[in-house]
């Protein structure tokens, strides 16, 4: 009995060291997501992909705008994308140093401001104007399309084919829609500028603000119709908390 066992215990030592060199090799990513004043920015996408693969990792960052990704495996690149209903997203690229597993730290500035507060900046004050840093992103970056961020965390969700089908197809024709009229209203504010009102269109404006959102609010209650309760649990709070009839429609 004891010959058999000392084996059988060697192969379960061996069994266990192995486990733990493959856990161990695992990257951890890192930061904290802030805008261009420096203040945190909560319920942000974070996901992390390695070229040439199709393993992706997606996390929410909390209140403090903070985020970990866990990425197994130690890939020479990382490509990170960071979006935020609203906000122009931002892309980067990290390299590693070592080919050992690595820690690395990522923080990330939206530069890009949603539409809707531009306008109650130029609401405030007449001199106003969207921040520089916004208008170098394009209209449809800024586009608020939440059923796009849904089909970035496609691993995550554990979306299936169809799903997949027919949540792109939502966000295409929410893009759409939503871009013809983000595009209109940044003609009617630079009309209102040149005349030297800024407050000139102000009611337009908000009615095909208003137009947009119930736009949102439609794709979402569509999205809810196509995920499982599972996956609308995981989704990002700013979200799941604009579809208030999900509950009903359960």
């Amino acid at each position: 009995m004891k010959r058999i066992s000392i084996p059988i215990l060697a192969l379960c030592l061996f069994a266990g060291s192995a486990q733990s060199q493959t856990e161990a090799r695992t990257d951890v990513i890192s930061g904290r997501v802030t805008d261009l004043n420096g203040r945190p920015v909560a319920d942000a996408l974070v996901g992390a992909t390695a070229p040439g693969s199709s393993v992706s990792r997606t996390f929410s960052t909390d209140q403090d705008g903070r985020y970990k990704i866990y990425f197994p495996g130690t890939p020479s690149q990382y490509s990170l994308q960071v979006r935020r209903m609203g906000f122009a997203p931002v892309q980067r690229t990290i390299t590693r140093h070592t080919s050992e597993p690595e820690h690395m730290t990522v923080d990330v500035q939206l530069g890009g401001a949603p539409l809707a507060l531009s306008m109650v900046e130029i609401e405030g004050n007449t001199d106003a104007a969207v921040p520089r840093e916004a208008e170098k992103h394009s209209l449809d970056a800024t586009v608020p399309n939440p059923i796009a961020i849904i089909l970035e965390m496609k691993d995550t969700l554990h979306l299936s084919a169809v799903q997949i089908v027919r949540l792109g197809n939502l966000s295409d024709s929410l893009q759409t829609r939503n871009s013809h009229i983000y595009k209109n209203i940044r003609t009617l504010l630079a009309k209102s500028q040149e005349q030297g009102d800024a407050t000139l269109m102000a009611g337009s404006v908000a009615m095909m603000l208003e137009e947009a959102s119930r736009n949102t609010t439609a794709a979402l209650v569509s999205a809810g119709k196509v995920l499982r309760p599972e996956q609308w649990a995981i989704l990002p709070a700013d979200i799941r908390d604009r579809e208030p009839e999900k509950s009903a429609n359960q």
